[in-house]
């Protein structure tokens, strides 16, 4: 249990922390004796900044005569000790290889009955690859370099990271550190990479969907290879462009899969007969009630569409505006053809996920609701954000239209399907009104669970993009001048 402190603050046990989800009361201390003997002062925690329920946690701190510090504990019932240990050994690694990862402070049992922790001394300021790339643009190819600097080291001291992404390396004052010791394989520490082995970790670090990272590629490899003492060799960059691409896709679908289970960004889980996904940021109150019973909203709400198949529904809840879509069961065989399979609310969700990480415009989703009884499937509800703006029939329909705003629009219709088309992605349901031209200037793509994604480009997946084209063409049968320029566009899209 949490034992609240006359400080406001509680004391807390392995067993409390190992049941601890993200509404983990803070702040909370760990009890004094649990320390080792030789470690002065205790530790206030302050902040949860990752959990993987169960398994570990990471927190930010302040522990007396030390200042600062980021606590990282590790929980599992029966690999807490070996996960420690991975961990512990990773950040050796680095330090003996000479390269830069924040001090460890103290490495041993912090709770009782031996909770085992690392304590590292907090970097201050600090901001991760990942938010400098997006907040200091000017700044993009000295921070890259820097980084892919200390991965050309790493390499070099024969200390490959497996899971190599933009969060695990942090900067303070434009220097960069490697974190997530357990993120290494060691076992050829002390002997340098291999070209091969090389450039599929340079090209799995660069495999993010970030646009422009492209751009750098062939410099941060002539670079990475000048550190290495390496020649640059002709098939080196088709072969990591190729890497790339495969990575890509592959960490797309490791995000959708994630995103269907309870981790920092998502919470899953079965509640009041619903099986349910939520994305934490949007958790509150008023949203619990929503979700406990959606249909007792719906009513109150503005009916976007009424169908048989599904109904749609405009509600403004706790300051958000919100769209619920209830996926509705119309007779005994359709319920009995569904139950067994994903409900189209989660391939909705999935979709929605999938098209964030690629980049493109979707209404953000908020929750997924499934009714479930004994493990069937029944109505489904998929709730996302609203967007504000007109769909693309009313606005390139609009004789009061300007002629640049739709130019421009048609161009980030172009812009979209060229991606599409990119990514082995079909929507199913090209209707004009399921593309919203947003106040924000960007192109949302509504609707997603026709959206089929598919391994490779072969016939199938081409039959299912003639029949999206033809549909999004019937959109302008009574409008010849747009259905011309629709035409156009897709006529000069670019197969893969």
């Amino acid at each position: 249990m949490l034992n609240r402190m006359e400080n406001g603050g509680a004391v807390v046990d392995r067993e409390s922390l190992r049941r601890a989800g993200h509404d983990l009361p803070l702040p909370f201390s760990l009890s004094p004796q649990a320390y080792d003997q030789a470690q002065a002062g205790g530790l206030f925690c302050t902040r949860l900044l990752r959990l993987v329920p169960g398994k570990r946690m990471v927190l930010k701190a302040s522990w007396a005569g030390k200042g600062p510090v980021i606590v990282k504990l590790f929980l599992d019932a029966v690999k807490a000790r070996r996960h420690w240990r991975r961990e512990l050994d990773g950040v050796k690694a680095l330090a003996q290889a000479g390269l830069a990862t924040p001090e460890l402070l103290f490495a041993g049992t912090l709770a009782e009955p031996g909770l085992p922790g690392l304590i590292f001394r907090e970097l201050e300021p600090v901001a991760t690859l990942l938010e400098l790339w997006e907040t200091k643009t000017a700044k993009r190819a000295f921070f890259l370099g820097r980084v892919v600097a200390e991965i050309a080291a790493q390499h070099q001291a024969g200390l490959l990271q497996k899971d190599i992404h933009w969060r695990n390396f942090l900067f303070c004052r434009d220097r960069a550190y490697s974190i997530d010791g357990d993120a290494f394989a060691l076992e050829q520490a002390g002997r340098a990479l291999s070209r091969e082995e090389s450039r599929a970790n340079f090209a799995l670090f660069l495999a993010e969907p970030y646009a422009g990272i492209d751009s750098y590629l062939e410099t941060l490899w002539i670079d990475y290879c000048r550190m290495r003492g390496w020649s640059v060799l002709n098939e080196d960059l088709p072969l990591i462009r190729a890497m790339v691409a495969r990575q890509r896709r592959s960490k797309a679908e490791n995000f959708v899969a994630k995103s269907r289970r309870s981790c920092t960004a998502v919470s899953a889980g079965r509640q009041g007969g619903f099986f349910r996904l939520v994305e934490r940021r949007y958790q509150s109150p008023e949203l619990e009630k929503l979700l406990a019973a959606p249909d007792d909203f719906l009513p109150a709400g503005e009916i976007l569409k009424a169908g048989n198949s599904s109904t749609v529904v405009r509600l403004r809840l706790d300051g958000l505006d919100l769209v619920v879509k209830r996926y509705n069961i119309k007779h005994v065989a359709h319920a009995l053809s569904r139950c067994w399979r994903p409900s189209r609310a989660l391939i909705s969700w999935n979709n929605a996920q999938r098209l964030q990480w690629w980049g493109l415009a979707v209404p953000e989703p908020v929750a997924l609701l499934e009714k479930r009884v004994c493990g069937l499937r029944s109505t489904a509800y998929f709730i996302s954000r609203y967007v504000p703006g007109r769909d693309a029939l009313t606005l390139l329909g609009d004789p009061q239209g300007t002629g640049s705003e739709k130019k421009a629009w048609l161009q980030a219709f172009a812009r979209l399907f060229q991606r599409l088309l990119e990514l082995n992605l079909s929507h199913g349901d090209c209707k004009a009104t399921n593309f919203i031209c947003g106040r924000d200037g960007r192109l949302y793509l509504l609707d997603l669970d026709a959206m089929r994604s598919w391994k490779r480009p072969g016939r199938k997946f081409f039959a299912a993009v003639s029949r999206d084209y033809r549909r999004l063409l019937a959109n302008w049968r009574d409008r010849p001048e747009l259905q011309n320029e629709f035409t156009e566009i897709l006529a000069g899209l670019k197969r893969p």
